[in-house]
């Protein structure tokens, strides 16, 4: 049996985030799936509203049975699985300094998308596995909810919708801990093997034991 074709993103630097971590998880997890020769394509895109709005041309030459979008969260302190993108656009700008051209990312189109993907498990699984997650409804308006729309836009024009999630991460910490590159690292490789298994159509993975898991704030997303 083929394996699905996934692909995941990451977004480069932006006004007030010199690097940001999204890249190098999207960076390492494709480094790591070389050696096992899966079908994962990996893209950092520039913090940009002109490159994001060209995404759906990746897609269309890609055709993905399943997409991952990392961003970062500023004032997150778990991985939050958002389930929904929304048509709105904060007038922030962007990487390059440009601004959106409008407070809508499209002109009488639905104010909201919402994933197919289980967001709510995938946060739980997490969990389970003693990584901190929730899910949210809120990805912000910035390029993180740019992108997702665009993607979630252009899977419900598919025959077969592919699976697409937005995955925020929290800044991460030089100190071990819930916000350390290890523990970025293995969030990201534990949402990778999730979804990886939603494409395959398996049943939801199980874990070795319920771990403790950190409190987590309720903060909105803010970032890219």
């Amino acid at each position: 049996m083929a394996q699905p074709r996934i692909l995941i993103t990451g977004f480069g630097p932006f006004p007030g985030v010199a690097e940001n971590p999204s890249a190098w998880l999207v960076e390492t997890l494709a480094a790591q799936q070389r050696a096992s020769r899966s079908a994962l394509g990996a893209r950092i895109l520039t913090t940009a509203w002109d490159d994001v709005a060209l995404m759906p041309r990746l897609y269309r030459s890609l055709q993905p049975h399943a997409m991952i979008h990392f961003g970062v969260s500023e004032g997150a302190t778990a991985f939050h699985i958002e389930a929904s993108a929304h048509n709105r656009v904060a007038l922030r700008a962007d990487a390059r300094g440009a601004l959106p051209e409008a407070r809508t990312i499209r002109e009488s189109a639905p104010s909201r998308y919402d994933t197919s993907f289980p967001a709510a498990k995938l946060a739980a699984h997490l969990r389970r596995s003693g990584i901190a997650a929730r899910t949210s409804r809120s990805p912000g308006a910035y390029l993180c909810n740019f992108l997702y729309y665009h993607s979630l836009e252009w899977a419900h024009l598919q025959r077969n919708v592919p699976l697409v999630v937005f995955v925020h991460v929290p800044p991460w910490t030089k100190k071990r801990g819930p916000q350390s590159r290890e523990a970025l690292l293995a969030g990201g490789t534990e949402i990778l093997r999730f979804v990886r298994a939603c494409a395959n159509g398996e049943k939801p993975l199980k874990t070795k034991g319920r771990q403790p898991v950190r409190r987590v704030a309720d903060i909105s997303a803010r970032g890219a």
